[in-house]
């Protein structure tokens, strides 16, 4: 009897210990997404970009649909440390943050910046935030995945 309890307890013990060590998950943390610099890109005829340095690649005709706006030349990505991207072009009013997820960009943010539209943009990274800078009229903006800070 003594030892059908110690077997039944071996056993469960066993599970306990291999049902831990599965289901625990490795995490690392303070990771850095940011692209130091950002990309300029040029939309092929079916309004796709594809940025092969930091390997995406996505339509860009729904938010050009938005912008009211059939094509544009290039646009302008970056990504700041949270891990979310940044897309705005010339002749745009807003610029657009995108939620990275499997197989999707989901947007978290529409931040206007000017209803006549953006003259000339650059995006820089800084710290925490991105910064915009209108180079036609010299206007910055410090923006992060909430919106203007």
């Amino acid at each position: 009897m003594l030892t059908k309890y110690l077997t039944t307890l071996s056993v469960i013990t066993a599970l306990i210990f291999t049902a831990v060590g599965c289901g625990s998950s490795m995490v690392i943390q303070n990771v850095d997404y940011s692209q130091p610099i950002e990309s300029v890109l040029a939309p092929d005829a079916d309004q796709m970009i594809h940025d092969q340095r930091f390997a995406i690649k996505f339509s860009i005709a729904k938010v050009l649909e938005r912008e009211g706006m059939q094509t544009v030349d290039e646009v302008r990505l970056i990504r700041n440390r949270a891990g979310f991207y940044f897309l705005t072009a010339q002749g745009f009013n807003n610029v657009y943050v995108f939620e990275p997820g499997e197989r999707e960009l989901k947007k978290k943010e529409i931040i206007e910046i000017s209803s006549e539209g953006i003259g000339d943009p650059a995006f820089n990274q800084r710290d925490r935030y991105i910064e915009l800078v209108d180079r036609a009229t010299g206007q910055t903006y410090n923006l992060d995945q909430t919106g203007r800070r």
